[in-house]
């Protein structure tokens, strides 16, 4: 007995301190048992929308189905064919579907834009100060265009002439030297636009210029000449970017106040003046500003743009025809009627002379 009591003591398990252990429950009884209900890949009810659900769905399922929209998509396998096809071929897949293809088939639209990177379509700053240090535009703010003017000044420095030096073959840039050149460049220009050289003209301006100049002449024509210089060209404003953004593709832009004397006439196409003459001259103060892809070594100062101060004279409109309307017709009509004809006047001074015994001898 002795032995068997020993036995039991070395045989029975010791004490274990207390500790608890989480259980994870189930939502369903049957989830239990069946791992797929338990990780909610099926539902224990699958009239229910919801496990934790405690309303039965069933009776609201024809009121959903009412509520959904089926809309039939095509597939994109279909549209990449619809993309590759030749007109025909899109004419006849509409005919098949039933289509009218010229009334309930839209045309193929592309919208396509030139992109370059030797020049912006646009100007980079296009502020001038006033000719006058002493005049202000806004007097409620004056000291907010003091402060624009100063960074003006500043900003011609640092990110103008300062950073043009630093490029290859830019080092002994100059802007009192550049006036020359840029009238050279502004003649030229105007030249090659009077003669319709394209390609003369894409060696003097731009690609934001030749969209802007190239409609006076596609439709009409231009006469352009220089008389002379009223007063010698100065550099107003030098700037110097890169784009894109941090790509170290610099473009340099200079702003040049030209006044000049020159004549200017614009002709439509059927040789209707439109706007200046050919033989008035005028007096014209420009701001022009000049570009160059300054980031490549060949790169050349081309003519970009203008920019017009809010502060300067509006220019001269032009004088666009117009087709006449039936009242303005019936207006012409009637004055030519009142108008008295010319073999009535003839008649009447014929008269006049037999009554006297005028001869024509």
């Amino acid at each position: 007995m002795l032995g068997r009591a020993l036995i039991r003591t070395f045989l029975s398990p010791a004490p274990v301190a207390a500790c608890t252990t989480q259980i994870s429950g189930v939502h369903h009884h049957k989830e239990a048992t069946d791992m797929k209900r338990f990780t909610g890949v099926e539902r224990s009810n699958k009239a229910k929308a919801n496990r934790n659900t405690h309303v039965n769905e069933k009776m609201f399922r024809r009121m959903r189905g009412r509520k959904t929209l089926i809309v039939e998509l095509p597939e994109d396998s279909a549209k990449e064919k619809e993309a590759d096809m030749a007109p025909g071929e899109m004419r006849t897949e509409l005919l098949k579907r039933g289509l009218n293809p010229y009334k309930e088939a839209a045309p193929r639209v592309w919208n396509e834009a030139q992109v370059t990177f030797q020049s912006i379509y646009g100007i980079a700053d296009p502020y001038v100060p006033p000719e006058n240090p002493g005049s202000f535009t806004d007097v409620n703010n004056k000291f907010d265009e003091v402060k624009q003017r100063i960074q003006h000044k500043f900003y011609n420095w640092r990110m103008g002439t300062n950073r043009i030096r630093k490029k290859q073959g830019f080092e002994k840039f100059d802007v009192k030297t550049f006036c020359a050149k840029a009238e050279d460049i502004y003649v030229r220009a105007h030249k090659a636009l009077e003669a319709r050289d394209k390609k003369e003209m894409y060696r003097c301006i731009t690609e934001y210029a030749f969209a802007k100049m190239w409609p006076d002449v596609e439709n009409g024509s231009v006469r352009f000449e220089l008389v002379e210089v009223v007063e010698p060209s100065r550099v107003v404003a030098v700037r110097c970017f890169d784009n894109p953004p941090k790509s170290g593709n610099d473009i340099a832009q200079i702003t040049v106040r030209m006044h000049t004397k020159q004549k200017l006439a614009v002709y439509d196409r059927f040789g209707g003046l439109i706007l200046g003459s050919e033989n008035e001259e005028k007096d014209v103060v420009e701001y022009v500003v000049f570009e160059n892809h300054i980031a490549v070594v060949d790169g050349e100062w081309r003519l970009h743009g203008k920019i017009y101060p809010r502060w300067i004279e509006p220019k001269q409109g032009m004088h666009i025809t117009k087709e006449l309307t039936d009242e303005d017709m019936m207006r012409q009509q009637e004055k030519a009627k009142a108008l008295p004809l010319r073999t009535t006047e003839k008649l009447e001074e014929e008269k006049i002379k037999k009554e006297k015994g005028i001869t024509d001898d």
